[in-house]
């Protein structure tokens, strides 16, 4: 569809680009604190993200078969991560 935002390169191109987050295989992303705040809701043990054309998947190390939480890429309106420091905005 012409026009169209490709929402799956805009988040990676989000993340490859943000202080908190390392990608460490194509699509695969390491979050640098485990506490992340997703349209809202609070999703703790978040090991790693993966992107994919349609969805993010927060996959956590202990439960591999299936995420911990997975949204539609269209519906993802905010990313924050809970640091240190505090709530920081990722996008």
């Amino acid at each position: 569809m012409k026009g169209r935002i490709n929402m799956e390169s805009v988040l990676k191109d989000i993340l490859r680009k943000n202080e908190f987050f390392e990608e460490v295989e194509e699509n695969i992303f390491v979050p640098k604190y485990l506490g992340l705040i997703v349209n809202g809701v609070v999703v703790y043990d978040v090991n790693w993200l993966v992107v994919t054309p349609k969805e993010v998947l927060f996959m956590n190390q202990g439960i591999k078969e299936h995420p911990i939480v997975s949204i539609i890429l269209d519906n993802l309106n905010s990313l924050l991560i809970i640091s240190e420091d505090g709530i920081k905005e990722v996008m």
